[in-house]
């Protein structure tokens, strides 16, 4: 299974009509600086891609390096690009801008989340976990506070798991954040009943071993996306049971931030 791969063979099939619509205008990439609720660290793990294309955008975080020369793909075909030998952060951001333009249409008249970044962030928990029956043995892939918190207060038995070490070992409402090795991603997604992921899980590259693991264990998976939110509902026909796909500007900027909720 390579899911990405798929998504993008899919996408060449599909936009064959937008020819003209694929000129890739603009890509902004940077830095975040941020903090996490209840913590007064900065963290500095984190960088961004902004995709844009004449009537789309796609998007991605992602910790590697930032590589400024990919300003040479600026004004060339999105198709043509994602098959060159690109940093996977940009091959996910061009994915997600091409869906942009494939299911477009269907964003429409979508639900928001409004107020301040954590009203917003409280918001998009609930709605994430209001399918996970209380008490569920609950792995969540991706330290988010907020989801933290929810997972809590439906008694969720929770553990979670970060790749970035500046986050290992901090606790927050009593739940710590472990790291991460293949085998314990194997164990853990044994012993748990729901597993919760990002959509960086796709930056990562874990995101096959993640539904192979998860769907061969009789588990069930769960995605709020902001990266490559554009394709998650795409991904319930790859195996994924629910998706929240939260659409830029993201929780985190000023004002509504509008999404959608998809179901197997």
């Amino acid at each position: 299974m390579n899911i990405l791969a798929n998504l993008i063979e899919e996408a060449r099939h599909n936009l064959a009509v937008h020819e003209g619509n694929l000129r890739i205008d603009n890509i902004i990439i940077g830095k975040t600086l941020y903090t996490m609720k209840g913590c007064g660290k900065v963290f500095t793990d984190m960088n961004f891609c902004l995709v844009l294309l004449e009537n789309s955008y796609g998007f991605s975080y992602f910790q590697e390096e930032i590589d400024y020369s990919l300003g040479r793909f600026v004004n060339k075909n999105a198709l043509d690009v994602v098959a060159e030998a690109i940093p996977i952060y940009m091959k996910v951001a061009i994915t997600d801008a091409m869906y942009c333009l494939i299911n477009g249409k269907e964003f429409i008249n979508m639900p928001t989340f409004s107020g301040d970044i954590r009203q917003k962030a409280k918001e998009r928990a609930r709605i994430l976990l209001a399918h996970i029956p209380k008490g569920s043995r609950v792995l969540l892939l991706g330290a988010a506070t907020e989801i933290i918190e929810e997972a809590i207060a439906r008694s969720c038995d929770l553990k979670v798991v970060d790749l970035e070490q500046q986050k290992i070992g901090l606790e927050f409402q009593s739940a710590l954040i472990e790291g991460n090795n293949e085998k314990d991603l194997k164990d853990r997604i044994k012993e748990a009943d729901y597993v919760v992921a990002t959509g960086m899980i796709f930056v990562s590259e874990t995101a096959d071993d993640i539904f192979r693991l998860t769907i061969g264990n009789g588990k069930k998976l769960v995605i709020y996306m902001e990266t490559g939110s554009n394709f998650g509902q795409q991904l319930i026909g790859c195996g994924a049971d629910i998706v929240l796909s939260e659409f830029f500007p993201f929780y985190d900027f000023f004002g509504e931030t509008k999404y959608m909720l998809f179901k197997k």
